[in-house]
């Protein structure tokens, strides 16, 4: 088994969050004093930090706004829709023996919720909100040292650069997935591991030797 363990971002990787998010931000947007996302398409084509910038999120505000936003977005937890193709792959790699877990920026009982209402709740041995946009590095080095587990047996799922800048600064494997929040040209200059374009090319990935 070339990854004993695969850790999954959430939204837009495991979670078709992309078009409830837009629906959330917007609505909120007026309140905070920021600019609605009017491009979808411009908006999936920047790296995240340029992103905000343009929305008008200065970096000591974040933390309120990412609060706000994940406020609004817990509402509708238990009504959001997986990407077709992913429940069959979480449970494949799940029958396979592959331990698998959740690192997202969302709040934990909003992820679970999800997961819950979709039947693959319990694929997960665990489920890790953390609560900072930028730094999963920290929370990937955790989760090596409690699984105690080397870098090499580490494969971690995302749709973001953020994702990925995360990733190579722990120097685990990453697959960059196309169907979320950012697009492929995007994630496909950005070094990960692998490039996927549809959910069961995962179990393609971990049948490697």
């Amino acid at each position: 088994m070339r990854y004993p363990l695969i850790v999954f971002d959430f939204d837009g990787t495991l979670a078709d969050s992309l078009g409830p998010a837009l629906e959330v931000f917007n609505r909120i947007a007026q309140g905070l004093g920021l600019r609605p996302i009017a491009d979808v398409e411009a908006a999936r084509a920047m790296p995240t930090r340029q992103l905000l910038r343009q929305l008008g999120v200065r970096f000591w505000r974040l933390p309120r706004v990412v609060r706000a936003f994940q406020a609004a977005a817990a509402e509708h937890a238990d009504r959001l829709r997986l990407h077709d193709g992913v429940t069959g792959v979480v449970r494949g790699l799940s029958a396979r023996g592959h331990r698998l877990g959740v690192l997202s920026s969302n709040r934990e009982e909003t992820i679970r919720a999800c997961l819950r209402a979709n039947g693959i709740e319990g694929a997960f041995a665990f489920v890790i909100g953390y609560p900072k946009l930028f730094g999963k590095a920290k929370a990937l080095r955790r989760i090596l040292k409690q699984e105690k587990l080397d870098r090499g047996g580490l494969l971690f799922v995302g749709d973001e650069l953020r994702d990925l800048e995360a990733g190579r600064k722990v120097k685990v494997s990453t697959a960059a997935v196309t169907w979320g929040f950012q697009a492929e040209p995007l994630l496909r200059d950005a070094g990960a591991t692998y490039l996927v374009r549809r959910p069961d090319e995962l179990l393609a990935i971990t049948d490697l030797s």
